[in-house]
């Protein structure tokens, strides 16, 4: 239970917070639209609550000491959990589109061909793509769900496996049939193409017997110029097998091996206190798997 006499007004807390994010004494004055004295006089109050200097001058403007530094990013971090609260509970009396953070690749290989079939079945419920591959805090930047990689182990997060375990390591198709059969010691010799995050590493070097850092690495900036060095023969990749079957139907990359990969992959995370009829309907949707026969890849 908080106890209210531990901790000082919230005037005064917010007041010190604008002055540490606007650098100003004068900014935070007009952002909160009091004057200079009423900020001031907060930050005297915390001051002297706390026993300990917070703020410095600086030029024109005002720095943080380090103890202020510690206050204002608490305080920068409760005001985000507080806003999104608000912002939950004023969006459960009215539709708004579910927001979902992915990955480029995700997005484009197996979200958005599958799409029209989730609004088909719930046209009144709006879905927001953010493809990021940065791993993004649902709640400070407002999102209701979020495809991750990696083994489902997201603190505080619900998380709950979509397309995990089944890995193959591909190549172009000449270089495929050049490697076949191969043993998996073999193929950590050979060059091997990873998008910026280098996400797959751990677990690829894992399998293959080897230290993270000891194979040889071709970083792109994404996995779509993966994809395409892939396809022209550059190297060999670790990519999950349902996200690139299209790939695999058209004959533009073939499969040298399979790699069993338990646990790892993407998976659907949610922050625990997200609650809504829309968002629940599309986490259903998603675990449902829909079935790529129904929306075919094209030459």
């Amino acid at each position: 239970m908080t106890d209210w006499r531990d901790i000082p007004s919230l005037a005064a807390l917010r007041a010190f917070e604008a002055a540490v994010r606007c650098g100003s004494l004068s900014a935070a004055a007009r952002e909160l639209n009091v004057t200079h004295a009423a900020i001031a006089g907060h930050v005297r109050g915390l001051e002297g609550f706390f026993a300990t200097t917070l703020l410095r001058r600086a030029g024109q403007g005002m720095d943080p000491t380090p103890e202020g530094a510690l206050l204002a990013r608490g305080l920068s971090e409760s005001f985000d959990i507080l806003t999104a609260a608000c912002h939950d509970l004023r969006d459960r009396g009215r539709a708004r589109p579910i927001s979902v953070t992915t990955t480029p690749t995700f997005a484009e290989y197996w979200l958005m061909p599958r799409l029209s079939a989730f609004w088909a079945q719930h046209p009144d419920i709006g879905v927001t793509i953010n493809p990021s591959p940065d791993v993004l805090d649902l709640r400070r930047d407002g999102h209701d769900l979020a495809i991750r990689y990696g083994e489902g182990d997201w603190p505080d997060l619900q998380s709950e496996p979509l397309l995990t375990g089944d890995f193959v390591i591909v190549a172009a198709p000449n270089l495929a049939a050049r490697l076949r059969p191969a043993r998996l010691e073999t193929l950590a010799d050979h060059y091997w193409l990873m998008s910026e995050n280098r996400a797959e590493e751990e677990h690829l070097c894992r399998a293959l017997g080897r230290e993270v850092g000891a194979l040889r690495v071709y970083t792109l900036a994404t996995n779509g110029m993966v994809l395409s060095a892939l396809r022209a023969g550059m190297g060999l990749g670790l990519q999950n097998r349902v996200l690139i079957q299209p790939e695999l139907e058209l004959g533009r990359l073939a499969v040298v091996a399979p790699l069993e990969l338990n646990n790892v992959g993407y998976h659907i995370v949610t922050r625990a206190d997200a609650v809504s009829v829309g968002l629940n309907r599309f986490r259903k949707w998603l675990l449902g798997r829909p079935d790529t026969s129904e929306y075919a890849w094209g030459p």
